[in-house]
């Protein structure tokens, strides 16, 4: 999953999961006593594919679930 596909899926969370996220890429940005040692894009890929709860076929599907694409 590329920074760009990872940054979509911010659209379909709730605020409480987005508040994690946020919470979570502050942790994995700011470890290490304040100074940054990653990029966002690296932080991002750290959390990716730790959604539950999705559709078996998401990864194949995710503009149809996305943007109501037809499913492939």
């Amino acid at each position: 999953m590329s920074t760009k596909e990872v940054i979509a899926e911010l659209f379909n969370l709730s605020r409480p999961e987005l508040e994690q996220v946020d919470a979570r890429l502050h942790e994995l940005l700011h470890g290490n006593g304040g100074t940054t040692s990653k990029t966002w894009g690296q932080a991002l890929l750290e959390v990716a594919g730790t959604a539950q709860a999705l559709p078996e076929d998401f990864a194949h599907n995710h503009d149809h679930y996305l943007h109501g694409a037809p499913r492939r």
